[in-house]
């Protein structure tokens, strides 16, 4: 996973993209009145649903990005609607039991390294649903020719963007290995800031490591804490699952 201590202050700009809040949106206003999210990070989807009045909390184990999160909430006055936990999301126990919907996002799920931490995860989202509380978890689909792939000689530009202070940020990743047997790939970001008149401010390379999983071994492990699996959707336009794109899998506690 990123350092996030290194990565917090440059996330909002390198995910400015609003494509799945609807759909987290929708799914929170159908199964209120209350929403957790795992892996909440800067909020980028949580201060929005907070914004549209639903009522949502939030966990994640930097500090360096609930601080963020924290500081976005108080600008729109929504630190009262909402609770910011520092916790690891593969063992958590908050005080509440009682969630309609717990949801990890954005493929965060992905930086969970063994199967034991994935079923800690799921195992404590299903305890803190309410009975036909709905789980939602988002990864990409492996690709055959993305894992048979050689590594990246030099690092691939992916985008630039501005920063408040006027500094430009080239952000670049690299592909790195990818290990078969552990279902992990490793890659590499680089941030390069640079000042107005061009000098280089600082140079930063982090380690981007997610572990793969496929829809069926998903499926399993959603089943195996007591889930039952309702839908798989291949994008956030709940187009169904064909073999690529996204695995966004929604299960749900039986009552």
């Amino acid at each position: 996973m990123p350092h996030y201590e290194d990565y917090a202050e440059y996330y909002d700009l390198d995910h400015d993209t609003d494509i799945d809040i609807a759909f987290y949106q929708g799914y929170a206003e159908a199964n209120g009145p209350r929403t957790l999210e795992l892996a909440c990070g800067t909020g980028r989807v949580m201060v929005p649903l907070a914004e549209s009045g639903i009522q949502i909390d939030g966990l994640d184990f930097s500090e360096n990005m609930l601080a963020r999160c924290r500081e976005k909430l108080a600008a729109r006055d929504l630190l009262g609607r909402s609770n910011l936990y520092l916790s690891d999301m593969a063992d958590f126990d908050l005080p509440f039991k009682g969630y309609g919907l717990v949801y990890v996002p954005v493929r965060s799920f992905m930086h969970l390294f063994s199967q034991e931490a994935q079923l800690g995860c799921l195992a404590c989202a299903h305890r803190h649903l309410r009975p036909s509380g709905i789980f939602i978890v988002d990864v990409y689909s492996p690709s055959y020719r993305n894992l048979a792939q050689a590594p990246d000689a030099p690092f691939r530009v992916r985008r630039e963007f501005d920063l408040p202070n006027g500094n430009h940020v080239v952000r670049s990743d690299r592909f790195v290995s990818n290990d078969p047997a552990l279902q992990i790939q490793h890659c590499e970001i680089r941030f390069q800031e640079t000042a107005p008149d061009g000098a280089l401010v600082r140079e930063r390379v982090l380690p981007m490591d997610t572990r793969y999983t496929f829809r069926y071994e998903l499926e399993l492990l959603l089943e195996q804490v007591g889930f039952e699996v309702t839908n798989v959707f291949r994008d956030y336009d709940r187009r169904p699952f064909g073999g690529n794109g996204e695995i966004i899998m929604i299960g749900r506690k039986p009552e």
